[in-house]
């Protein structure tokens, strides 16, 4: 257990070492903070933390850096993050008011924002329910013999295919056939289309099947399905500019098994949950932190939202930002299924 002193001094160490990516000496604490103590007695705190775990020093006179077990501290000391400034939260609302009403867009501008905002690296993933179902079914006109299939999803995503007509159809003929599928198969997941007797012509008949090829690869793609954004932001991070760490890092980073972890950590919907280094249940994210929450529709439709850093992130704004794009995504999502 800390005293409130060694607890202080602490939480100054870790802001430092936050702000400058450099060893913290007891010597800039003294200077730079007013904690009321000499620099001898910092000396000597700074020696019982890291006896206790919370700081690691390259040898006895060098500066110290903080521990996986310090950032914890932090974190848990934190007080109420704040939220982001009414300024960034209108203009955030706005460019999601303007963008395409589709979760791939949604999600597309989910990790830019949120990537810019924290500066580091954000991970959206598309919402999932157990199984997909249908919602609209479009038939567009191209030619005599090629209309174009427009599947619309209950995750708010569209999925495209062409579709050869074996016999000439005109417009007018698609619409009446998709407006009948949209009315037989709304609402209704693979499964039930595959087990409802449903009575079809042909045509309808094969546009169906390519209907449940459709919905067949997206209950199995449970994990496909991810915008990635802020590379370029964790690349000029101190800790990952030399020797071979950017390649590492763009490894780890193009892995599909990413979302997996991501989604493997995140927590119940409505809460949120960081994880600081060795804390992730995978090797190749020891070097990181991340920050994860869910948003969506509790009881189905949920996606994550996460952003990962260096464990030298800064948590209160990355808190803040992941908090804030997840309750905005949850809006987005509750807007399309009413």
């Amino acid at each position: 257990m800390l005293t409130q002193r060694r607890g202080e001094l602490l939480k100054t160490l870790v802001v430092e070492y936050i702000g400058s990516a450099s060893p913290v000496a007891s010597e800039v604490i003294a200077k730079k903070h007013s904690l009321g103590i000499s620099s001898a007695t910092i000396r000597n705190e700074m020696a019982e933390l890291e006896e206790e775990g919370y700081l690691t020093r390259s040898h006895a006179s060098a500066g110290a850096v903080p521990s996986d077990k310090a950032y914890r501290f932090y974190v848990e000391t934190l007080p109420d993050v704040e939220e982001l400034p009414r300024a960034f939260q209108y203009t955030i609302r706005y460019q999601f008011t303007n963008a395409e009403r589709d979760m791939e867009s949604w999600t597309r501008l989910a990790s830019t924002v949120l990537a810019q905002l924290v500066s580091n690296v954000a991970l959206v993933t598309y919402p999932r329910w157990p199984q997909s179902r249908v919602v609209r079914v479009d038939l567009v006109y191209i030619q005599e013999f090629l209309a174009f299939l427009i599947l619309v999803l209950q995750e708010a995503k569209l999925r495209k295919q062409l579709l050869p007509l074996s016999d000439p159809l005109t417009g007018e003929d698609l619409q009446r056939v998709a407006n009948r599928l949209s009315d037989t198969l709304g609402g209704l997941s693979r499964n039930e289309i595959l087990s409802n007797s449903l009575e079809l012509s042909p045509f309808e008949n094969q546009v169906t099947e390519m209907i449940l090829e459709i919905m067949g690869h997206e209950d199995q793609a449970l994990y496909a399905d991810y915008h990635i954004q802020g590379l370029r932001h964790l690349l000029g991070q101190p800790e990952f500019s030399v020797g071979g760490r950017a390649r590492e890092i763009v490894e780890v980073l193009e892995d599909r098994e990413l979302p997996k972890a991501v989604l493997a950590e995140a927590p119940e919907w409505g809460h949120l949950k960081v994880i600081i280094g060795e804390e992730n249940r995978v090797t190749f994210l020891h070097p990181f932190s991340m920050v994860v929450c869910q948003y969506g529709l509790p009881g189905g439709g949920l996606g994550s939202i996460s952003a990962i850093g260096p464990t030298r992130m800064e948590y209160a704004r990355t808190i803040a930002g992941v908090r804030f794009i997840s309750s905005l995504m949850t809006e987005m999502v509750a807007q399309v299924h009413g």
